[in-house]
Formats: structure tokens, C-alpha cells, sequence
């Protein structure tokens, strides 16, 4: 009876730190690296929006980028596509930017406090459905059949 009780109160304790961390999440909010203009994803209500945790720095990152770019131009219609550079220079991120024809804003976090809030690293695409609730990840270099399939999961609700 006792280990039941430590069970529930175990059980009892992780759901309110999920929830407060739910709570206690930076708005996905900040400065445009490539333009300087606020963006923010409370700007884009009533769409999904795919959100990219990326850096020029990031192997990954850059391994993603064609097939990201690629996913951003056929399905711009059909959802909205923010970024989150992190631990990086404007520089850097511009110039990666130009290279891979990423030409949606991405906020620039340069301590990557944003970043971390919401990620465990780079790359990681965050996808929000219409009411911008959280309704998956995909962590590493994502594919076009992960995009495709968190497209299709959002598009759905």
C-alpha cells in the first residue's frame, strides 16, 4: 500500500511539473534576423505553424536546409514556417540564409535562451497546430517524409 501511495504521489508531482513547464515557456517571440522586424508566433493565428531551431554552425542544420527550403516552398499555403536561430552571429545566419534561400523570418537568440526553452538542440522542427498548441517534434535532421507526416497531422485538426 505504501509503494502505491509513493506511485501516486510520484505520478502526482510529474504532472504538475509538465504542466508548469507548459507554463513557464518563453512566447515564441523575437527580432527577425533577417529583416530586424519583430515576429512572433501569436502573429500567424488560426495557421500551423513548423518552427526550425537552427544555426549556420549546425551540421545538421545545414544538411536539412535543401530539404527544408524545398518543403517551405510547396506547402507556403498550407502552413507557416518561423525560425529560431540560435547561438549564432547575424552574420552567420544571414549568409546560411542566402545560401539555402530560407526566406522566412527566424528570431534571432543569440544565447539560445528561446532555443532552449523549447528544444534540446539543433536541428529541431517544432510544429504547432492552428491554436498553436505543441502537437509534435522532430528532433535531428528532419526528412521530407517527417515534414510530409507532421504536415498531414496538423493540416487534419
Amino acid at each position: 500500500m505504501r509503494y502505491l501511495s509513493v506511485l501516486v504521489a510520484l505520478a502526482s508531482a510529474l504532472a504538475s511539473a509538465g504542466a508548469a513547464d507548459a507554463v513557464a515557456r518563453k512566447p515564441i517571440a523575437g527580432q527577425d534576423v533577417l529583416t530586424g522586424k519583430h515576429v512572433a508566433l501569436s502573429q500567424f493565428g488560426g495557421r500551423p505553424v513548423f518552427v526550425s531551431v537552427w544555426g549556420s554552425w549546425c551540421y545538421g542544420c545545414r544538411t536539412e536546409a535543401p530539404t527544408l527550403a524545398k518543403f517551405v516552398k510547396a506547402h507556403a499555403r498550407q502552413v507557416v514556417f518561423l525560425g529560431i536561430n540560435t547561438v549564432d552571429s547575424k552574420k552567420g545566419a544571414r549568409a546560411f540564409a542566402d545560401r539555402y534561400g530560407l526566406r522566412y523570418p527566424s528570431i534571432w537568440d543569440p544565447r539560445g535562451l528561446l532555443a532552449g526553452a523549447w528544444s534540446r538542440g539543433a536541428p529541431t522542427i517544432l510544429v504547432f497546430n492552428r491554436r498553436h498548441v505543441l502537437v509534435t517534434r522532430i528532433e535531428g535532421t528532419a526528412s521530407n517524409a517527417q515534414l510530409t507526416a507532421a504536415l498531414k497531422r496538423v493540416a487534419a485538426a
